[in-house]
Parts: C-alpha cells; structure tokens; sequence
C-alpha cells in the first residue's frame, strides 16, 4: 500500500467519524419500533492529482402506517 493510500483512507476515516457523530441523534430518533436504525456510508474516490474524495451518509428510515376500519353495508338497514 502506498502512502497515498494510506492517506486517502485516514482522511474517508476520519469524515466517517465526523458524519456519524454529527448525524447520530438523527438516525437514532429515526429507529423504529423495535429500536433499529440504520446509517449508510458511501467512499467515493476520484484519483489524480490532487485526489480527491467524498464521503455520503444516509439515514434509512422506513414509515409504516395503517388505519383500519369497518363500512357498513349502505344496502343493508341498521339494526337496533
């Protein structure tokens, strides 16, 4: 392994670090009912000179809702 390598790979570390205590109280209110959540990261490189480097974190959240109800029949006369 290179020196820029290992260079590259510190700093996507040390942004992973950044994003994750920076966006930990968002995910961990985004848990569901059985207290799981998730946080995505992606490491996108681009060589060259300078190289460059971008570090993405994703909240997943999942919204499940749901109403339940019983219609009545219009057809048929209520009884008392």
């Amino acid at each position: 392994m290179n020196a820029l390598d290992s260079a590259l790979k510190e700093q996507a570390l040390d942004h992973l670090r950044e994003l994750l205590d920076t966006h930990w109280k968002t995910a961990k209110d985004s848990a569901d009912d059985d207290g799981r959540f998730a946080i995505g990261f992606k490491v996108t490189v681009h060589d060259g000179v300078p190289a460059k480097l971008k570090v993405t974190s994703r909240i997943s959240t999942t919204v499940a809702d749901e109403i339940e109800s019983t219609v009545a029949d219009p057809a048929q006369p209520e009884l008392l």
